[in-house]
C-alpha cells in the first residue's frame, strides 16, 4: 500500500521532491501529475499533485521532506565560481547586422555572409 506524504500545487515542485526521495533511496511515485500539467486550472480542485511512498517508508520520507522545507538541502551560493565562463566567439558579421536591420526596418530580406571558421576566435578578456 502507498501513503500520500505530501501534496504540491506545482507539479515541478512535486518532481523535485520525488527526485530527492529517490536519491535518498525511498521509492516514490506521483499521482495526478499529468492531470495538473494538462489542466492547470484544475490544480486546486483535484488537490494538487500527490507524492506517495510505501507505508514502511512514510516516516522517513516525511523527515526528508521536512529537511527540504527547512533548507538543509540548499546550495551555498556565497562562493565565487572557480573559473569564469569562456566567451563564445562572435558569430555576427557586419553584413548579418545590416541584413537584420533591413529585415526589421524595411521588411526586406537580404542575404549575408557568415564569418569563416578562421575568423572566429575566442576573445581574451
Amino acid at each position: 500500500m502507498f501513503t500520500t506524504v505530501a501534496s504540491y500545487l506545482d507539479p515541478i515542485q512535486a518532481q523535485i521532491a520525488r527526485g530527492l526521495l529517490l536519491s535518498e533511496g525511498i521509492e516514490a511515485q506521483l499521482g495526478d501529475e499529468h492531470l495538473a500539467l494538462a489542466n492547470w486550472e484544475w490544480r486546486l480542485a483535484i488537490g494538487g499533485t500527490r507524492l506517495r511512498v510505501a507505508d514502511a517508508d512514510a516516516g522517513r520520507a516525511r523527515a526528508v521532506l521536512r529537511a527540504l522545507e527547512a533548507g538543509e538541502y540548499a546550495i551555498d551560493d556565497d562562493g565565487a565560481p572557480a573559473d569564469p565562463p569562456l566567451q563564445a566567439p562572435d558569430r555576427e558579421s557586419p553584413s548579418s547586422r545590416l541584413a537584420w536591420l533591413a529585415l526589421v526596418l524595411l521588411a526586406l530580406p537580404l542575404p549575408w555572409r557568415r564569418p569563416d571558421q578562421g575568423d572566429s576566435v575566442l576573445r581574451e578578456t
